[in-house]
C-alpha cells in the first residue's frame, strides 16, 4: 500500500472512547457521549456512534465521507485478546492491509456486503480515496464470549477461536444479515427505544454471523477446501456478481478463470452451497429487497438495475422467492417498523 502524497492519521481503535478522541484531536469535530460529528469542507464528513447495549460485545455504526485522500495507520493495544468484525454497507469501499498480509480491497468489484475479522495486536493501515463514501457496522468482543453466544462447548469453543484467529478475512453474506444490517442504520434514527431495538438487532446479527463461521469451518473441513481455492472462488464470486445486466455464463467464467466447468460448478457449489445460478437468483433477491425497503426508486427502475428486462419477471421471480410481491413490500409493515 503506498502512502504517495497522502494525509497521514495515526488511529487508536483500542476503545471506541479513546477512538473518538484521537480522531477530535488530529481533525476536529464535536465529541458528545458515544458519539463523534465531523462537518468540514476541507476534510469532509463523519458520523460514527456506539452504543452500550448490554450485549457481550460492542456495537458502532458510522457514516463517513472524506473529501481528501487518507493514509491511516491503525493501532489497538488492549489487553484482552478481541474478534473484530467490519461490516461495509453496499457501495462503500476501503482498501485495508497488516504487515503479515497482502492488501484487501473491501466493497472492490460490486460486492454488495463485506466481513473483515481482525485480530488485536496488530496494526492495520487503511487507505482511503478521496470522495469515498463509506458506510460500516463495527463490532468488537472478547474472544472468551463466543462459544456461550453460540452455545458450543469450551473445545469446540477453543477450535473455533483459533480457526478465526488465523485467518483475518472472510466474506459471504446472507438474506438474514443484509436485513439485519439495514433495519440497523434505520434503527439508529430512532428517537426513543433506539439502544433496546438496536441492542436486539445487534445480537442477531452477531449470533448468525458466528453460526455461519462456525459451519463455514465444519465445512471448509469436511470438504477439504483450500485456502487458495477459497481465495479463487470468492473473486469468481466477485466477477458473477460486479454487473447484473452482463451476467458471465458458466462457459465465461471458466475461461476466465482457468477452470473446467464441470470443476467449476462442483467446487462452487462445495464453497457457497448453492449452484452458480441459484447463488445468482439469491443474491438478486437480496438485492431487490434492499432496494425495496430503503429506497423510494421505482419498482420498474430497480427491475432494470438488477439485469430483468421485464418488470413481470422481476415481480415472478421476486414472489417465488419471498412469497410476496414487490408492491406488497412496499406496501407493508415490513418497512414501516421503524
Amino acid at each position: 500500500m503506498k502512502k504517495d502524497n497522502k494525509r497521514i492519521l495515526y488511529f487508536d481503535s483500542t476503545s471506541f472512547d479513546r477512538t473518538y478522541s484521537k480522531l477530535q484531536k488530529d481533525l476536529g469535530g464535536e465529541l458528545l457521549e458515544r458519539q463523534f460529528i465531523l462537518n468540514d469542507p476541507e476534510i469532509g464528513q463523519m458520523y460514527l456512534e456506539y452504543f452500550d447495549i448490554g450485549a457481550p460485545f460492542q456495537l458502532s455504526i458510522n457514516y463517513c465521507h472524506i473529501t481528501q485522500d487518507l493514509y491511516v495507520k491503525d493501532t489497538n493495544e488492549s489487553e484482552t485478546t478481541q474478534l473484530f468484525i467490519l461490516f461495509m454497507r453496499k457501495n462503500s469501499s476501503i482498501k485495508i492491509s497488516d504487515y503479515a498480509s497482502d492488501e484487501m480491497h473491501l466493497g472492490a468489484r460490486g460486492v454488495k456486503y463485506n466481513i473483515m475479522l481482525r485480530q488485536n495486536r496488530k496494526d492495520v493501515f487503511i487507505d482511503i480515496d478521496k470522495d469515498e463514501e463509506m458506510f460500516w457496522i463495527g463490532m468488537r468482543m472478547d474472544l472468551d464470549k463466543i462459544g456461550p453466544l453460540i452455545n458450543i462447548n469450551k473445545k469446540d469453543s477453543e477450535e473455533f477461536i483459533d480457526y478465526l484467529l488465523n485467518q483475518n478475512y472472510y466474506e459471504e453474506s446472507t438474506t438474514e444479515l443484509e436485513s439485519i444490517i439495514e433495519d440497523l442504520f434505520l434503527a439508529q434514527k430512532l428517537s426513543i427505544g433506539r439502544n433496546a431495538i438496536i441492542g436486539g438487532l445487534g445480537l442477531q446479527l452477531m449470533g448468525k454471523l458466528l453460526i455461519k463461521l462456525f459451519e463455514h469451518k465444519k465445512k471448509k473441513l469436511e470438504n477439504k477446501i483450500t485456502e487458495e481455492t477459497l481465495t479463487k472462488y470468492f473473486e469468481i464470486k466477485d466477477f458473477i456478481l460486479s454487473d447484473y445486466n452482463n451476467i458471465p455464463t458458466t462457459k465465461d467464467i471458466a475461461l476466465k478463470f482457468g477452470i473446467g466447468e464441470t470443476k467449476l460448478k462442483e467446487d462452487f457449489k462445495k464453497v457457497f452451497d448453492q449452484s452458480i445460478f441459484s447463488f445468482i437468483t439469491s443474491h438478486r433477491m437480496m438485492d431487490a429487497h434492499r432496494l425495496l425497503r430503503s429506497t423510494d426508486d421505482l419498482i420498474g427502475d430497480i427491475s432494470k438495475e438488477l439485469g430483468y428486462s421485464h418488470l413481470s419477471k422481476f415481480t415472478g421471480a421476486f414472489k417465488k422467492y419471498y412469497g410476496y410481491t414487490p408492491s406488497e413490500l412496499r406496501g407493508s409493515k415490513r418497512i414501516k417498523h421503524f
